[in-house]
């Protein structure tokens, strides 16, 4: 299971962060492909030229991770308008930087008004094996083989059969028992450092407890609030910020356990679902990836080893000692990020503004799912974006169609960058820092 990326975001309002994550480019060229994703100008090359099959695999994953960020773009153009719309304002826009501006704005004058707005997003992304593998195989290498020249303990294969390393399953239908990134759901109490949904054994917690809390509560009250409310003393109902204890419906952070239906974030036991990104001990039904530890005899999914029954051709995911192969493993990464799968886990806490609160944990599940893809693109996107038709030249003849190709692709590849990096700076502008 190749981690693509691994990241915590803890921001005020790192949804609003997310604000920045939509604006990407907008008007981007088109790019014509054949249907299969490569693009026109590559269609007359000699596959069987090693030159020319790395140049055709730098075209394909340009091409592939163009469209998955303008993807990411129209996921977080939805995904900012039905907030809007839930929230009673202008879901009209028809771009993501717009629609997204609008609901940045509505955070702001929530924050102004004195709420807080606190979201803890955590993803590991992982690229497709079996799209990497199949991509390098078609690269050509002379004299590669690439289970004897990948580096040691970075060999993964699809299997179906024995494993000799660590066995990663993603989604399995039966009962994980390893570890889970993702979401594990079992009976059982597990240590979940993460977000949990059901029952949480922290003394003190940060998230939501439908039994209220009873000792040092600071946040939003669906009930009884006893202590302050907005600074003034309160014994009643409090639409603003609860300071005390609140008897039902508390949504912010406490100091005592939550003795009813819980969810927030839980750094010990959770009974119920939890969601841990860097794999939580799992004897239950995993939504993500579970890892099983070496010796697992029926591995039906990603092998870090030698497996008795390969369903695919294998990927290296450190570095290959072939002539030729840091331009087709830099592709061949593209194609599978593109593709990628990510195990993402969010709490969220907002204090003052409980119909915030309400819309914005509604739509969680899109918030933290963009947040992951965005960030998923960004570094192969970069790999691929320096590269010129100078870059491909040297490996050899890539004739006039190559030169072709490489040109489109670098343009293709460029556009890509272009995307990705307007949404990683917007993103750091809301924390206040310069975009990179």
């Amino acid at each position: 299971m190749k981690i693509l990326n691994q990241f915590t975001l803890r921001r005020v309002f790192s949804t609003v962060g997310a604000i920045g994550l939509m604006a990407m480019v907008s008007g981007a060229g088109c790019s014509a492909t054949d249907g299969t994703g490569t693009p026109t100008s590559c269609t007359g090359l000699d596959v069987n030229v090693s030159a020319q099959a790395t140049v055709k695999a730098f075209g394909q994953a340009s091409s592939a991770l163009k469209d998955a960020a303008l993807d990411v773009e129209a996921k977080w153009l939805a995904t900012c308008n039905s907030i809007n719309r839930e929230l009673g304002e202008d879901s009209s826009q028809t771009s993501a930087s717009k629609a997204c501006a609008v609901l940045n704005a509505r955070v702001k004058k929530a924050l102004d008004a004195g709420a807080t707005v606190t979201l803890d997003v955590k993803a590991e992304c992982h690229a497709d094996v079996s799209v990497q593998g199949d991509c390098q195989a078609k690269c050509k290498l002379p004299n590669c083989d690439i289970k004897a020249k990948c580096d040691p303990g970075k060999l993964v294969v699809e299997c179906n059969g024995s494993c000799s390393g660590a066995c990663d399953i993603k989604a399995p239908s039966a009962t994980c028992t390893g570890t889970c990134s993702g979401k594990c759901t079992a009976d059982v109490a597990v240590t979940c450092s993460g977000s949990c949904t059901g029952e949480c054994s922290d003394l003190a917690w940060n998230g939501t407890c439908d039994a209220g809390c009873s000792a040092q509560f600071s946040g939003t009250c669906g009930g009884t609030c006893m202590g302050t409310c907005d600074g003034m003393n309160s014994s009643g109902s409090c639409a603003g910020k609860c300071e005390g204890s609140c008897s039902a419906k508390a949504s912010g952070s406490c100091s005592a356990k939550c003795t009813g239906q819980f969810s927030g974030s839980c750094k010990a036991e959770c009974k119920g679902s939890c969601e841990a990104t860097g794999g939580a001990t799992c004897s239950g039904k995993c939504e993500g990836t579970c890892t099983y530890a070496p010796g697992k005899a029926d591995c039906k999914g990603e092998c870090h080893g030698e497996c008795s029954a390969e369903v695919a051709p294998p990927s290296c995911e450190g570095s290959l000692d072939c002539d030729g192969a840091a331009e087709c493993q830099a592709s061949c990464e593209g194609s599978a990020s593109a593709q990628a799968s990510c195990d993402s886990s969010a709490t969220l806490a907002v204090t003052g503004d409980a119909e915030l609160y309400g819309v914005l944990q509604a739509h969680i599940g899109e918030i933290k799912g963009a947040f992951a893809q965005t960030l998923a693109l960004k570094d192969p996107i970069a790999k691929l974006a320096g590269k010129t038709t100078a870059t491909f030249s040297a490996l050899g003849d890539i004739g006039a169609s190559g030169l072709a190709c490489a040109g489109s692709s670098v343009a293709i590849a460029a556009e890509a960058q272009a995307s990705i990096s307007v949404s990683v700076s917007a993103s750091a502008s809301v924390q206040g820092k310069a975009g990179t």
